[in-house]
């Protein structure tokens, strides 16, 4: 039996909402990828800084030099250094490629970022979970905390931001 246009529409929603829940979920694990490129570029940073190692005393430097010991002493001191640069480096080369792999099925998908720094507030599609003293004009945005989507040209999830604070308190206004 044929179903009836009221159904079609019918089966049609209950699917864009299950289409919009795995999309979010889907944002869940895009959050989890930006937090663990954020922390392996943070540990690349790190590394190439490299641990301090104290000095040693220019007599028993001299001392290596003489006896021949100095090269060995550097080149171990250097491999486990180059070891975890490595390591940190692959690191973050895998999860930035998965997260943008994840990103490009998304966007084949039609979910889309949402843009909001330096835009004004707008609230269809931001969440303002506070304010900051800022140069830029009253209740533009200046921080991005969470980013927001849309879906098919519809808010998937807001943005989270934080806007710029009126200067005047006399023109300022609640969001």
């Amino acid at each position: 039996m044929p179903q009836s246009p009221r159904e079609r529409v019918a089966q049609r929603r209950q699917l864009q909402k299950q289409q919009s829940q795995i999309f979010e979920e889907l944002l869940g694990v895009l959050d989890d990828l930006d937090r663990a490129c954020n922390h392996w570029q943070q540990a690349q940073q790190a590394s190439s800084i490299g641990p301090r190692i104290p000095q040693r005393p220019w007599w028993l430097k001299l001392w290596h030099s003489l006896v021949g010991k100095n090269r060995g002493a550097a080149q171990l001191k250097a491999a486990p250094q180059t070891e975890l640069s490595t390591t940190i480096s692959s690191a973050y080369d895998g999860v930035s490629l998965i997260r943008q792999s994840l990103l490009e099925v998304l966007q084949r998908q039609d979910v889309t970022p949402i843009e909001v720094l330096g835009q004004p507030f707008d609230p269809t599609q931001m969440n303002a979970i506070g304010k900051e003293p800022s140069s830029a004009p009253a209740n533009t945005v200046i921080k991005e905390v969470l980013k927001g989507y849309l879906w098919q040209g519809r808010v998937l999830r807001d943005a989270r931001v934080i806007v710029a604070a009126a200067t005047d308190k006399a023109s300022s206004h609640l969001l």
